[in-house]
């Protein structure tokens, strides 16, 4: 019996995607091998797992945003195969905006800063602020997100750095800092103003994961006209276990 279509489009997109690239070879490196799979049917989402030949498991991989009642589903096909199930992300809450087009800048920042997409420069930064980060391979993993996905950073009048927030391989808003002192000036209203500006512009939703315990990009989140979804979202990490001799 021959693939799936979705199996065979999957599977090229992956061979696709970064071809002779080699930070998309290290079976070590979880940042290198992110997936996200679509379906509304929790069997289907077993099956997809179970039956595609798309995923490589003896590599360790991420998997994103996947609602906590698909948990145990992806915990039965780790025990399966052998692997380590981790939580590599703290458990997250969506917040979806769904009228884009209605967004506007509402000036609360000094006229004189700057937005800037040229973010490139900040990728060590950025690897120094964020929870999972700290390795070469989180570096890689932010520095491809820039090269990819929007992204912008906002100055002062005088050059110096505000803040910044990217986007992802699912569209989502990531890794958004304001630093201390530039904190509740509207800086991260306007960022994500422009962000998703653009996001609507390329036909993308403009939506982000917010910690579950970060109750205050929360607020910001439905002040900014986002919608709150019920449920709990988990990044994941899954990891070859060690086979004994």
């Amino acid at each position: 019996m021959g693939r799936s279509r979705a199996e065979a489009g999957l599977e090229r997109s992956r061979e696709s995607a970064y071809p002779n690239d080699p930070f998309v070879t290290d079976d070590k490196d979880a940042f290198s091998n992110p997936y996200a799979m679509f379906a509304k049917d929790p069997a289907e989402l077993k099956r997809m797992l179970q039956e595609f030949k798309v995923i490589d498991w003896k590599q360790s991989l991420l998997v994103n945003g996947i609602p906590g009642s698909s948990f145990d589903i992806l915990q039965e096909v780790a025990d399966a195969k052998n692997l380590t199930l981790e939580h590599f992300m703290i458990p997250s809450k969506v917040f979806i905006h769904h009228n884009p087009e209605s967004i506007t800048d509402d000036g609360r920042f000094h006229k004189s800063s700057k937005l800037s997409s040229d973010t490139m420069f900040l990728a060590e930064l950025i690897n120094k602020h964020i929870g999972y980060g700290g390795s070469e391979q989180s570096l890689n993993y932010i520095k491809k997100r820039i090269e990819l996905f929007p992204s912008v950073c906002m100055s002062d009048d005088e050059g110096r750095l505000m803040g910044w927030s990217l986007t992802d391989e699912l569209s989502a808003f990531r890794m958004g800092y304001i630093l201390p002192e530039f904190r509740n000036k509207g800086c991260m209203t306007a960022i994500v103003t422009f962000l998703a500006k653009e996001m609507h512009r390329r036909g993308l939703p403009v939506y982000n994961f917010i910690a579950e315990e970060n109750t205050i990009s929360a607020l910001f989140s439905k002040s900014f006209g986002m919608t709150e979804y019920p449920d709990i979202y988990y990044y994941l990490r899954m990891t070859p276990k060690k086979r004994s001799l």
